[in-house]
This record gives structure tokens, sequence and C-alpha cells, in this order.
């Protein structure tokens, strides 16, 4: 038996395997935002808190400066995490129309450069790719699951840098998918 000739069954195979979980339908409609972590402090209709990271063009990005603009905040684990790769595939398929919509999405990983790299070669549009490599925003948000990972999170900030809707999870494999982020968004300008 020659494994090179079952090896794209295989890759097909995990690729498939790797496919996110949809959020519960309470988590898209709540008003209050939406997580299963304990010690979350975000809260609707008050400002998310500032930040200055590194992006993947070496220019710094502060949180407030971006004021004026609507804000998506994407929280994944690294480059190296199928779901991770998964979920920024299928949001990337709104990022037109939400650029329309004012909107900048921010993917925010404790990826160095070179992760972050990795992640921009696997997607077909453009994120703004930004490095939390020592977790602190994490932290200031208070979404870190372990000595090196932040929990899987979604971030809506309106033009005012006010939090609009969040989803926080404690499975890695469920996130918010691009059909849900929209009956969200939807909602919010309503």
């Amino acid at each position: 038996m020659n494994i090179k000739n079952y090896l794209p069954m295989l890759v097909l195979g995990f690729l498939a395997a790797c496919d996110n979980a949809s959020v519960p339908e309470q988590a898209v409609t709540a008003e209050t935002g939406f997580t299963d972590v304990a010690g979350i402090t975000l809260e609707i209709g008050k400002p998310a808190p500032d930040f200055t990271l590194q992006s993947l063009k070496g220019d710094s990005v502060t949180l407030s400066e971006l004021r004026g603009s609507k804000i998506i905040m994407i929280f994944y684990r690294g480059h190296w995490c199928p779901f991770c790769v998964g979920h920024l595939q299928d949001i990337q398929v709104m990022l037109p129309a939400l650029e329309k919509e004012g909107y900048q999405v921010l993917a925010i990983s404790p990826d160095d450069a070179s992760g972050m790299q990795k992640m921009a070669d696997r997607m077909d549009r453009p994120y703004q790719f930004l490095s939390d490599v020592n977790l602190e925003v994490t932290d200031l948000y208070g979404i870190r699951k372990d000595a090196d990972l932040p929990h899987p999170a979604m971030i809506l900030l309106d033009d005012q840098g006010l939090v609009q809707w969040f989803y926080i999870g404690e499975d890695y494999k469920t996130r918010p998918s691009a059909a849900q982020l929209q009956q969200v968004l939807d909602r919010l300008d309503s």
C-alpha cells in the first residue's frame, strides 16, 4: 500500500472534520452578548478596552485611532489551527461588503509576524492581522483560555468604539459563521 495514493483523501477528510460548528441561536440573538466562559467583563454599550498591536505590515495599530470606523475583532488561536483557518475563510467572503458598510476587521492572534504571514497566505482576501504574541490584549479582554491561547472570540464595535455584540466561546470548534454574523449585523442595523 502506497500512502501517497491515499494522501489526498486523508487531507480532504481532515479538512472536512475541521468544519466549525455554528454558535447557538441565543448567541446570535443575545442583546447582551454571549459567552459560556466565566469572568468576561465586556458590556454592551461600554467602550472596548484600548490597545496597540503590531500589524503584519509592521506598523502599530491602536484601537482608539480607528474610531470613525465600525470594528469587528476576531480573536483566533493561530495559523496552525484548522478551525481558525476555516473560520477566517468563511468570514472572508463578507469582507468586501463589510468594507462598504464601514467595517474594519481585525484578526488578532498570538502569532508572530511569520505566523501572521502564514495565515495571510491562506486567505483569498486580506484581513488586518495583528499580533498579540504576549497575550496582553487577550488578558485585557479577559479571554485567555490557557497559558498560550485566547478563547475564540468575535467582538463588534460601533464607530465610537462601544461594544455592540460579542461571542466568546469555550469550545474552539464553535464559532459564528458568516451567515450568523450577517444575522447579527442585520439585527444591529435595524
